[in-house]
């Protein structure tokens, strides 16, 4: 089974996935507004404000949205940004009513905490919506179309993330001891899943088209039994996290897992595109996952900082620069242009890099506050950078014809 329209992997410029396919058969007013044209705007502007208004709070300054406003940030960059992403990324099908519906599921939860806050019960009804969205009009496919656990993984796991939201909104109304940091850290286990799976698919096919462009050929790029290897220690040490069990055994895991994804990107000879940006900026993101696990397992193996502080690595480094040069290749792919990633961009996952540096740096506690304060500017720079990078493409969008 192939990867769903919307999760086709283009290898050049000049070839088209099954899901540009899909879109040139559709009527001009269907093609008028697709998924990630909302998700991705959107997904852009939550990451810029997330964290600076966390930082704000940090520092002590009061505000409306100050209590929980820790929580809040952690749910938001996993809950929000992330799986705006995955939806502008997987929802490829559907009229304007069905895209716009998700959209505003999406955006209505990410408005009742800030703008309009509702009683606790709705607020969870609110959050929990848009995960259970994202699976009927993602996962479900995955799942009825499956023919066997390898293709179904992809559904599962948007399955998942409305399980991790309900631990999530558990913690809220204390129905479970420490909640909140169960559903984020299951959520960003969830995240590192996908990722490494996603992995296996686009990250590998770009890798084996861009070697193919240059006269040479990538044996078993997929390399399913280290996919299958990396799933299932992933997985394991994502119920140990929820059930806080086995203290080392997921430090174990998460060394496991990111010796294996080092083996792949040697297996995949990452040094032979670094000079094709729109791939090696995939690989970099790649990299800086393994290097997340890596602190997490030292962190968590040595017990000097708590899992969630260990996972920003993963969170900034992996999901950011991942996050970007998917979205940059998503949006160049689909209006139909050249697979190049403009300096604009390049300079947004150069800023995403600095930033996490200065995060991981910000272990240090005499240099917390400033690091943070600066890590803080590099990621909201990087993405006031992909914003525009955004606006001036679709500006330059001309109407359907």
């Amino acid at each position: 089974m192939t990867l769903p329209s919307g999760m086709s992997e283009q290898t050049s410029g000049s070839e088209a996935s099954d899901g540009e396919d899909a879109e040139n058969n559709r009527s001009p007013r269907r093609r008028q507004l697709q998924a990630f044209q909302l998700f991705f705007p959107g997904a852009t502007l939550l990451a810029g404000l997330a964290v600076p208004l966390w930082v704000l709070q940090y520092l002590g300054i009061m505000a409306p949205w100050s209590e929980g406003a820790a929580n809040w940030h952690g749910h938001e960059m996993v809950f929000g940004y992330a799986l705006a992403v995955v939806a502008g990324y997987l929802i490829t099908k559907g009229s304007i009513v069905i895209v716009l519906g998700a959209f505003c599921t999406w955006l209505a939860a990410r408005v009742v905490f800030m703008v309009l806050p509702l009683p606790a019960p709705v607020e969870a009804g609110v959050a929990l919506a848009f995960p259970a969205v994202l699976f009927v009009l993602g996962g479900f496919q995955f799942l009825r179309a499956a023919r066997s656990l390898r293709n179904a993984v992809f559904g599962l796991l948007l399955a998942a993330f409305l399980g991790a939201e309900a631990l999530y909104q558990l913690g809220t109304f204390n129905l479970l001891p420490a909640g909140r940091d169960r559903g984020i850290i299951l959520a960003i286990d969830l995240v590192v899943l996908l990722l490494f799976t996603m992995g296996g698919r686009v990250i590998a096919a770009a890798t084996s088209g861009a070697i193919q462009r240059k006269g040479a050929h990538l044996k078993g790029v997929a390399q399913p039994r280290l996919e299958r290897t990396g799933v299932v220690a992933l997985a394991v040490m994502s119920l140990l996290d929820v059930l806080q069990w086995g203290e080392p055994a997921p430090a174990i895991l998460a060394f496991v897992v990111a010796f294996i994804m080092i083996l792949r990107l040697l297996r995949w000879r990452v040094w032979r595109v670094v000079d094709i940006l729109d791939v090696s900026t995939l690989h970099l993101g790649y990299a800086w996952l393994a290097v997340g696990l890596l602190v997490r397992a030292g962190a968590q193996g040595l017990g000097v900082m708590s899992v969630l502080e260990s996972t920003h690595v993963l969170t900034v480094g992996g999901l950011g620069t991942l996050s970007l040069a998917v979205m940059a290749r998503v949006v160049l792919q689909r209006l139909r242009r050249p697979i190049m990633l403009p300096p604009v961009v390049l300079v947004a996952i150069g800023l995403v890099c600095a930033a996490t540096v200065l995060r991981l740096i910000a272990f240090l506690p005499d240099l917390r506050a400033s690091t943070i304060q600066a890590a803080a500017l590099a990621w909201t720079g990087a993405f006031l950078a992909f914003g525009f990078f955004l606006l001036r493409l679709f500006r330059k969008q001309s109407p359907s014809k």
